[in-house]
């Protein structure tokens, strides 16, 4: 049986009574960060740039859990209240099933925007990963241009650790491209 150790940062309110530098390495500190991270904030720009999972605390035992950043969950929100604002109330029975309806709808739409933020946020990691990938392959290039005289074990060695990267960027880039479609759509559908 195999054991994963897993991280846990809890920060409560950490951007109060800290300089614009200090708040600067504390952002670039946990947006590297590989653990799993809780932040307790009200600073949007912080959170927003910090995290991408909320867990929403609506009070009476209720907890959403959105995938996206504070402002996509409080634009998300906005488009919400605009659309219960515009539906026509009839008479009790209506308002019941346009209710239930309503509540269905809008669970299916934060569902297609959650997935859509989460499609969003895995294209951007895919850019950062295929431009690493690209420079380890052009490091490797040099490397091989170098070391011609050593003979063709380590040619083949390199050679071998070069076509392995191209392989990971041509399959990065296809899956960037699904993605990308995927967000097309759902961009072109609003």
């Amino acid at each position: 049986m195999k054991f994963k150790i897993c991280y846990i940062q809890i920060s409560d309110e950490p951007t109060n009574d800290i300089d614009l530098d200090t708040l600067s390495a504390l952002e670039d500190y946990l947006e590297e960060y590989q653990g799993v991270l809780v932040i307790v904030s009200h600073d949007r720009f912080f959170t927003d740039k910090v995290t991408d999972h909320l867990f929403v605390f609506e009070g009476n035992g209720i907890v959403k859990d959105y995938t996206g950043s504070l402002s996509d969950y409080s634009e998300c929100l906005v488009e919400l209240e605009k659309s219960e604002g515009s539906s026509p109330i009839g008479t009790n029975n209506d308002d019941e099933n346009k209710q239930q309806s309503y509540k269905e709808d809008k669970q299916v739409r934060m569902q297609k925007m959650n997935e859509h933020k989460k499609n969003k946020k895995e294209m951007q990691k895919l850019e950062k990963d295929i431009e690493k990938l690209k420079e380890e392959v052009s490091i490797l290039e040099k490397q091989i241009e170098e070391s011609s005289a050593e003979g063709w074990s380590k040619l083949a060695e390199l050679t071998d650790k070069m076509n392995c990267k191209i392989a990971s960027v041509d399959e990065k880039e296809m899956r960037w491209l699904e993605l990308a479609e995927m967000v097309e759509e759902v961009e072109s559908q609003n």
